[in-house]
């Protein structure tokens, strides 16, 4: 029997989190027995950046996707924008009478022309404007947002620990483990640290400070440290390498020193990590994901980078906080790919 599902995926275009989620969600889906048809709505810049990740080779040559260049929020500047800067209040969607299912990673527009489009995501950009209404005139677009979600209560589908408050009590919550993107399970034998920003918010310039001041004082790790590509200079010393963000990186990791967005993080989780983590004063959705860290003793926030990777140090020359950190990250659920693309498929 031929299914003729079509689904209609959209994933916002602040940092990479969204089309990661998105794009392992829709593989998963595809290699387990769906036989519809699935249109990303994802930026071609992403692509570039996840161009050799399995999941994206898998998902640009199937002959059941179509992916549509589609940005939003727009900038004139593709990567590392002050999310505030860009425009959330213009957004131009395809008509979506044809789906069957319509699928938003936090973008509410959506709703506006499918009040039954289902969401993943673990918070909501209107949380994350609350507390700064008055820039880019968001004081309307965090009021209606909210107004919106509050009234249809789609159906959303977040992380078990760190989704927000409005995810949780605004919508048809649906909770989910952490989003494992890979399947391999090595024994921890390194003690490797890494330093990242990720590409979603402020703190780049703080981070590459950071590892300018780490080599010039000569603040050696205990074993390798992993930096992001755009953080390092052009010429750095041996004991630091260059992060590729693979699972076998983070294996050799102990300690992530990370502004805490839920992709990075949940790598960082299922690799075992403790999160050393940094981020903007301002930042809701990051701070809230600090607070849960600390309550659940998986992690701590930094003033700083450089503070963070201090105190990674120290974590990893105390006796046992490894395996302390092992023992509680490795019960942590970890079914997000799964639990999403299940209730997705088959959520009658």
């Amino acid at each position: 029997m031929v299914d003729t599902t079509r689904i209609a995926a959209f994933a916002c275009a602040n940092g990479l989190g969204h089309v990661r989620r998105v794009t392992a969600i829709s593989t998963f889906i595809l290699k387990n027995g769906f036989n519809g048809y699935i249109d990303l709505f994802i930026p071609y810049t992403h692509i570039k950046f996840l161009q050799n990740w399995p999941d994206m080779d898998y998902i640009i040559n199937s002959p059941q996707v179509k992916i549509f260049d589609f940005e939003y929020p727009l900038s004139s500047q593709k990567v590392n924008q002050n999310f505030f800067g860009k425009d959330w209040l213009n957004i131009n969607l395809p008509d979506l009478k044809k789906y069957d299912i319509v699928w938003s990673d936090n973008i509410v527009n959506l709703l506006e022309k499918r009040r039954d489009t289902i969401f993943t995501g673990s918070f909501f950009w209107h949380e994350v404007f609350q507390n700064k209404l008055n820039e880019n005139g968001l004081y309307n677009f965090v009021k209606e947002q909210r107004k919106i979600v509050k009234s249809v209560k789609p159906l959303m589908m977040g992380n078990e620990y760190f989704s927000t408050p409005d995810v949780r009590g605004i919508t048809n919550f649906f909770p989910v483990g952490l989003y494992r993107y890979s399947l391999l399970f090595k024994e921890k034998n390194n003690k490797g640290i890494l330093i990242s920003c990720g590409l979603g918010g402020e703190e780049e310039e703080m981070a590459r400070d950071t590892v300018s001041e780490i080599i010039s004082k000569n603040i050696i790790p205990p074993e390798v440290l992993y930096v992001e590509a755009r953080l390092l200079p052009k010429k750095y010393p041996e004991w630091i390498q260059l992060a590729d963000f693979s699972d076998d990186m983070f294996i050799d990791c102990v300690a992530a020193c990370i502004r805490p967005g839920i992709g990075t993080l949940s790598d960082a989780l299922i690799g075992r990590n403790r999160v050393f983590a940094f981020c903007n004063e301002n930042s809701f959705e990051m701070n809230h994901n600090c607070d849960v860290l600390k309550k659940m003793n998986l992690g701590s926030k930094y003033s700083s980078p450089l503070e963070a990777y201090l105190n990674a140090i120290k974590f990893i020359n105390k006796d046992g906080a490894i395996d302390s950190q092992i023992l509680r990250t490795t019960h942590l659920r970890t079914d997000g790919v799964f639990a999403t693309a299940n209730l997705l498929i088959n959520r009658e």
